[in-house]
């Protein structure tokens, strides 16, 4: 784990490349070092998984979960089970975390959900409050 003088690694798994871009700006902009991967690449295959963990070591993830909630849950608790990922912190972002909750039971395994409306600062804001000694790094 990073002491609070070590820029933080977020790793960022969306389908939005547009998303992807604002918040690694805005996060490498406040100190944060940041990789991103298109969650289709990590779903089939294309992203040899367990090598970007090993190189970026992240020690939070940006998780878009988007429906079918029930595949795409079974798939996220599958990552979150990868040694490498197992002591990471979760940030999962959702376009509705009731029908999320309703579905799956999130909140007992995923440390912080968004539902819509979520945007960048509200992610960002959510990772400074993880990890707050970055601010200013």
């Amino acid at each position: 784990m990073a002491d609070a003088n070590t820029p933080r690694n977020v790793a960022i798994f969306n389908s939005r490349p547009d998303f992807i871009e604002a918040l690694t700006v805005a996060l490498e902009a406040d100190g944060f070092k940041t990789a991103s991967a298109h969650l289709a690449d990590i779903q089939n295959g294309t992203l040899d998984l367990l090598a970007f963990v090993h190189l970026h070591k992240p020690d939070l993830v940006v998780y878009d979960l988007p429906r079918p909630y029930e595949s795409h849950w079974n798939f996220l608790r599958l990552l979150k089970e990868t040694k490498s990922l197992k002591d990471v912190t979760w940030l999962l972002a959702t376009t509705d975390k009731n029908a999320l909750e309703a579905a799956v039971g999130a909140s007992g395994v995923v440390e912080i959900i968004f539902g819509e409306p979520y945007g960048v600062p509200e992610v960002v804001a959510a990772i400074h409050k993880r990890f707050p000694a970055t601010a200013g790094v």
